[in-house]
């Protein structure tokens, strides 16, 4: 009896073993499986690119809604400005041909304008504001007078401010002293789109705001983006443009991005072909910094949403992600090494 038992016992433990084995295999599978679950909803792994393309969409969300708010802020207060210089050409004339090469006439109506102009610049987020009137001191047909001031140092709100378009001892009575490059009237043929806008100009003046492209502002380096907006009479009849500037230091001073990304740029453009730096304005995180080569990049989509972007200057591909709201935006990071980061 005790033989019999004990030759059974000898042929289980074979399969013991076996079942063992299995359900230790199974514990470590079920804990591995666990484990992975865990670190799955955890967020721990992700591809390096699924991480920066969730970075760079937390950062051009941020980015994008600052974008809306200076447009916002601009457009508002361009409508309001128009409606101002419109007040004060009306209490003086109603018919600005008359003002046509009449130095005294034009000269007290831009000087009604100035500190009210003045003004706006201080307020809104901007770095210069404009005045074009439809009259002009001279014959030449791409000639307008007006009045054009900007700040004196466009990183600083509490700057002066300098007088770039108008009539010198008018600026001077106001403490505005002319801008080096000064000049009394506007070409608008170096104002790439203002002759546009002009004949084109109806109400509601709402729906009649727009922005140029990336300019130079003529006989200077500030590059900068204009806001148009029309001045018109209760009849239709166009009295001219005004509106605001803004130029690439007070963007790249007053729109700084929070980021945990050093290497990071954020641009705004309205480039339709690529990633143009030349066509757009640049900033950055406040201590950080990345180079953007001034060429036109040549675009290549990726996975997670993200741009791929090349050009002759870069050493390998760069991600991106952008916003097409109004005109163009882009989060564009640039790391040591591009190639390796997307693998």
């Amino acid at each position: 009896m005790s033989g019999f038992s004990f030759s059974k016992l000898k042929k289980a433990k074979p399969s013991m073993r076996r079942r063992l084995f299995l359900y230790m295999g199974a514990l470590a599978a079920l804990l591995l499986v666990t484990l992975f679950a865990v670190l799955l909803l955890l967020g721990q792994l992700k591809s390096p690119r699924e991480e920066l393309a969730k970075s760079l969409t937390f950062r051009m969300e941020a980015f994008q809604s600052d974008m809306e708010s200076l447009w916002r802020n601009v457009s508002v207060m361009g409508l309001h400005l128009s409606e101002d210089m419109t007040a004060i050409l009306e209490k003086q004339t109603t018919d600005l041909s008359k003002l046509d090469g009449d130095a005294d006439a034009v000269e007290r109506l831009e000087e009604a304008m100035l500190e009210p102009l003045c003004q706006y610049v201080r307020q809104a987020d901007c770095s210069g504001a404009f005045v074009v009137l439809n009259t002009s001191l001279v014959s030449a047909d791409s000639s307008f007078s007006g009045l054009y001031v900007q700040r004196s140092n466009a990183a600083h709100t509490t700057s002066g401010l300098l007088l770039y378009r108008s009539m010198a001892d008018i600026g001077r009575r106001h403490d505005v002293m002319p801008h080096r490059k000064w000049a009394q009237e506007f070409d608008l043929s170096e104002f790439p789109g203002f002759t546009r806008y002009l004949e084109s100009a109806s109400a509601p003046i709402e729906r009649d705001c727009r922005t140029t492209s990336l300019l130079t502002l003529p006989d200077t380096s500030e590059r900068a983006i204009l806001l148009t907006v029309p001045m018109l009479g209760g009849d239709g009849t166009v009295y001219g443009l005004c509106g605001f500037a803004v130029n690439q230091t007070y963007f790249s001073s007053h729109h700084v991005q929070p980021s945990g990304i050093n290497r990071l740029a954020c641009i705004l453009s309205d480039s339709a072909e690529g990633l143009d730096v030349s066509k757009g304005l640049l900033t950055y995180p406040a201590d950080g910094f990345c180079f953007v080569p001034d060429e036109l990049l040549t675009e290549k989509p990726l996975q997670e949403g993200l741009t791929s972007y090349t050009g002759a200057v870069l050493r390998g591909p760069v991600p991106a992600l952008h916003g097409r709201r109004r005109g163009r935006g882009t989060a564009y990071s640039h790391g040591a090494d591009p190639q390796k980061r997307l693998r």
